[in-house]
């Protein structure tokens, strides 16, 4: 009997496979193949698989969901109608083991119900090649790192080891703010601030009403209709953006990461009119964010400095001189500051624009630290275009800042203030850069004509 099956994964689909990182998520809207995607991804795997002595490619993987309802109706399901028992194996219903076998492929598939960190027993003794944690921001953290314990497990060293061997999920946005957010975005859960690599990658499919739309093919006409659904619905569910936090609504409303955010890294202009603009958040966790207006009349953000539990001299010491330098190197760069910061402290009678100078940078005082006026020239630029472009471009490598402009940056549900938290501080340095990116022209620094009094003899 032949059987063929013809699958193509959708572009974000095939990036994703060509990964080999031990840890991926492929997240997107509803209805956009992810788990299609993934259950192919598991026998993909295991065709890769080096044949061992007795010439089988012999590999084992878990399948992972948070409750046995969603695993029985969904996800095996899913699986057991692009590969059939009887055609490409045979299911064990009372063991929920799949025993995939085609040619030379042999692989064993558990699927597993995993509700929350008092299922980490279930793992134990475990001995897996890799697995794929569906829905994936429904998993506890607790069981995603007991299973990163027990893949590359099998086949054992004596029999080959595994040829790879890592974890994957698939998954709606999360909700901001939760474990799987952080992680997805490279940012740490305690204090918001970017993380080089926790080996994560992460592959974002489009919109589902966008015209690179994946997997619409295969949607009935009409799927992706918004009416009748409510923000948060077409956010997380059709746009595929991350959820928004219960504890408020974003401040930033008009922030659009697939139309504000960079696609390149941002290259600096280095000229003596375009100084690099530093916004600086002071107090105990001071924070800084870098841009210059282009001569497109563009504010384009190009670096950041988040701190957690530092003095403005150390921060301006460890953290953003040495960013001046890497990013920046012969840039005319001066920074502004909450006016507030010139005043003096009692301790030593410096003020921190007084141990920033010292430092060696110029500063200024912004010309107003009243909130409203803040926001608005941040909303100023979010909501302007320039040639049919965005006027407020962001780098991809401001983690911190996207997170907080996404919503993490917010107000409070009780009061009706801005929240103070982790991310208040990066968005209020980006209010400062954008206070004086939109009221000087060019961006350039205000100079001040220095009066010398001439001797009378000079007029002779």
């Amino acid at each position: 009997m032949t059987f063929q099956i013809n699958y193509t994964p959708p572009p974000t689909g095939a990036k994703f496979m060509q990964s080999d990182a031990r840890m991926r998520v492929l997240m997107g809207p509803v209805g956009s193949g992810k788990s299609v995607t993934s259950s192919f991804e598991v026998i993909r795997r295991a065709t890769m698989q080096k044949p061992d002595q007795h010439g089988k490619r012999r590999t084992r993987a878990a399948i992972v969901r948070e409750t046995a309802r969603q695993l029985q109706d969904t996800t095996i399901k899913t699986f057991l109608d692009w590969f059939p028992p009887g055609v490409c194996g045979r299911y064990m219903r009372t063991t929920k083991t799949y025993f995939f076998s085609v040619g030379d492929v042999e692989c064993e598939v558990m699927f597993r119900a995993l509700d929350d960190a008092d299922d980490v027993a279930n793992l134990n003794s475990l001995e897996l090649s890799f697995a794929w944690f569906n829905e994936c921001r429904d998993i506890h953290p607790d069981i995603v790192d007991a299973m990163s314990k027990r893949i590359g497990r099998f086949p054992s060293a004596k029999d080959g080891g595994p040829t790879w061997f890592g974890m994957w999920g698939d998954t709606n946005p999360p909700t901001m703010d939760t474990w799987w957010y952080y992680q997805m975005e490279h940012l740490s859960p305690t204090d918001g601030i970017s993380l080089n690599d926790n080996g994560w990658d992460v592959f974002k499919q489009p919109s589902g009403r966008s015209p690179y739309a994946e997997n619409i093919e295969n949607l009935p006409e009409g799927y992706y209709d918004t009416q009748g659904r409510s923000d948060e619905y077409i956010r997380v569910y059709i746009d595929g953006e991350y959820g928004l936090s219960l504890a408020g609504q974003p401040v930033f409303k008009y922030f659009n990461p697939d139309y504000h955010m960079a696609k390149q890294p941002l290259r600096p202009i280095v000229s003596a009119t375009r100084p690099i603009i530093v916004g600086m958040d002071l107090g105990l966790t001071p924070a800084a964010v870098c841009g210059q207006l282009d001569p497109r009349g563009r504010a384009l953000v190009q670096a950041e400095a988040v701190s957690f539990d530092m003095g403005v001299q150390r921060f301006v010491r460890q953290m953003l001189k040495p960013l001046l330098y890497e990013r920046f190197p012969g840039a005319p760069v001066f920074v502004v500051v909450d006016p507030a910061g010139t005043q003096r402290a009692q301790t030593d009678e410096r003020s921190a624009v007084d141990i920033i100078k010292a430092e060696g940078l110029k500063v200024i005082p912004a010309k107003t630290n009243k909130v409203s006026a803040r926001l608005s020239a941040v909303d100023d630029y979010l909501m302007r275009q320039v040639d049919g472009e965005a006027a407020f471009l962001v780098d991809p490598r401001c983690m911190a800042l996207k997170a907080a402009l996404m919503g993490g940056y917010r107000y409070d549900r009780k009061v009706e203030k801005i929240d103070k938290n982790k991310h208040s501080h990066v968005a209020d340095a980006l209010q400062y850069l954008m206070l004086h990116i939109g009221s000087v022209s060019g961006g350039e620094m205000p100079q001040r004509r220095e009066i010398k009094q001439a001797p009378m003899t000079a007029w002779v």
